[in-house]
């Protein structure tokens, strides 16, 4: 509900003149849903009262329009109401990275300025700035974009605002990359020669690389997670490393998978188990189902810092001389090689824990088309090409 008013504050003119005031001109809205005050919008109008009729009709428009003052909050006031509402919704590391964008690269452009205030070209220049003056990432910066398309989009519901200025606004285009798998010679280099300075960190190798696991993942492993019967290893929580300390959390899609194993990464998980077993025999202590599998206590109850590694990895790597290659292009090497021997994406996709088949084929399409070669190289093979039959020419 508004209220709208229109006073002459003086006048000039007599009777017989048109009559020219300085007017006022005010809209009351209510009271903020914010801070609970009063809301109003006023402007002194030079002229006629029928010019300030339409001032007043252009401050109604726009407090329809959501421009008009539905609240005097500014932004960090929404972003963190708005974080006080999604947070228990999100993993740790996403509230851990959101706020260090909040409190690092967006509220010092927005907090103070009113919601009501900032355009969407207020945002294309923070992205731009962002990318040309501060240096960050395109993918930096377009998960800046998100949060605050996110926070406006809740302002919407509140009744804060009436539209989106995020859902217009232009962040930095990512070039998409290829992912650059190490190939089978250099993955049995690694788990070699780590097989010989470093056994523990093979095993973990050996079974990133046969079921795609992520890093975090595979520290996340306890041993009630694999089961010797059916021979099959369960994904369900993964661990991050957070200033706080470690975290065990839910999968990145908040599902649990079930994956089968092959013979030989059964028999490095059952090596890892007797390797933890006497460990832990020699402290007089024992390992049980929520043991951790990677762990260097002697009770298996705490597991492995996902940095830490990394940083065993990184030591690895370039001691053979592979300077460019990432622990987690382990994971693409395992979606590769399926690909590759004709496994069905749908399953490659299931292993991997992608939350849709269509993500698998977004990332490795390239692997995807050139396995479709093969299988048409394949079926070219299997079905010859029928001679041509000359007709005979009629004289």
């Amino acid at each position: 509900m508004y209220h709208l008013r229109i006073s002459v504050l003086s006048m000039k003119g007599g009777i017989r003149q048109k009559a020219t005031a300085v007017w006022e001109v005010r809209l009351e809205a209510g009271r903020d849903p914010v801070t609970g005050r009063r809301r109003q919008v006023s402007r002194s109008v030079h002229g006629t009262k029928r010019e300030a009729q339409r001032i007043l009709n252009t401050l109604l428009a726009d407090a329809e329009n959501g421009q008009g003052g539905r609240t005097a909050a500014n932004f960090k006031q929404l972003s963190d109401q708005w974080m006080a509402l999604v947070s228990n919704d999100l993993s740790p590391t996403t509230v851990h990275r959101y706020k260090n964008l909040l409190k690092n690269r967006i509220l010092p452009a927005l907090g103070n300025r009113s919601v009501n205030s900032i355009r969407t070209n207020d945002l294309d220049r923070l992205y731009l700035g962002l990318v040309n003056d501060v240096g960050l990432a395109p993918a930096t910066v377009r998960q800046a974009h998100a949060i605050i398309r996110r926070a406006f989009r809740q302002a919407v519901l509140w009744g804060w605002i009436a539209t989106n200025p995020a859902i217009n606004a232009t962040p930095p285009r990512i070039a998409k990359s290829k992912p650059s798998p190490p190939d089978v010679g250099q993955v049995g280099a690694l788990l070699q020669r780590a097989g010989e300075s470093d056994p523990e960190l093979s095993r973990f190798l050996h079974v990133a690389a046969t079921t795609g696991a992520r890093r975090g993942e595979v520290c996340a492993l306890r041993w009630k997670n694999f089961d010797t019967v059916l021979r099959s290893l369960t994904i369900e929580h993964s661990i991050v490393d957070l200033p706080g300390g470690l975290v065990e959390k839910d999968t990145k899609t908040h599902v649990n998978r079930r994956m089968a194993l092959d013979v030989g990464t059964a028999e490095v998980l059952e090596e890892q188990r007797r390797s933890m077993s006497d460990r832990a025999t020699a402290a007089n202590l024992q390992i049980t189902s929520e043991s951790f599998v990677f762990s260097n206590e002697p009770d298996g109850l705490t597991p492995w810092v996902p940095g830490s590694v990394t940083k065993r990895f990184q030591k690895l790597r370039d001691s053979l001389g592979f300077e460019n290659m990432r622990l987690h292009d382990l994971r693409h090497f395992t979606a590769t090689r399926l690909i590759a021997a004709g496994v069905p994406v749908r399953t490659v996709s299931g292993r991997l824990g992608h939350a849709d088949p269509s993500t698998t084929l977004s990332v490795y399409a390239h692997f995807v088309e050139a396995s479709d070669q093969v299988a048409a190289t394949v079926m070219g093979e299997l079905v010859t090409k029928t001679p041509s039959i000359q007709k005979s020419k009629l004289i």
